[in-house]
């Protein structure tokens, strides 16, 4: 009987999002994006055939900590340069858009096991804060990043 002896670990993984001065360990969590390929059929005398249609590429998902050595508006900032309801616009998304990459790591907490590249990423959607009184709770700011592509390295 097979024996796993050293399982990967959720908690090892890094982040970076290009060029942003973000800690990558304020990430708490995250969710790496789902890739889609649409299934498209045809007919072939008297059955469906299937081929591989158009790839689409999921969000990610950023649990981050909040701390208290002074206001964290990166992703306020970030988000307000693609569209700003005060200004009523925006950036273009060339000036807008950036890379994240996410590391899977090994045991040791720096060989890197698997790599995600994700391109194209802009905030979509910040939530909005949950403050209670009544809480020892870190305070979190939850981040969905919209993803153009994906490349694993």
């Amino acid at each position: 009987m097979a024996q796993v002896s050293n399982p990967r670990k959720e908690f090892n993984f890094t982040i970076q999002i290009a060029p942003a001065p973000i800690n990558p360990f304020l990430a708490q969590k995250v969710e790496i994006p789902e890739i889609t390929i649409d299934q498209t059929e045809h007919g072939d005398t008297n059955h469906d055939i299937k081929t591989a249609g158009r790839v689409k590429f999921g969000n990610i998902n950023i649990s981050k900590i909040m701390t208290t050595s002074g206001a964290d508006n990166y992703m306020f900032d970030w988000a307000y340069s693609c569209q700003d309801a005060i200004i009523g616009g925006g950036l273009t998304p060339s000036n807008y858009k950036r890379v994240v990459t996410i590391s899977e790591l090994a045991e040791d907490g720096t060989s890197v096991l698997n790599t995600w590249v994700c391109i194209g990423c802009w905030p979509t959607k910040i939530n909005g804060m949950k403050l209670d009184r009544q809480s020892s709770d870190n305070t979190m700011e939850s981040i969905e990043l919209s993803v153009d592509k994906i490349e694993k390295l």
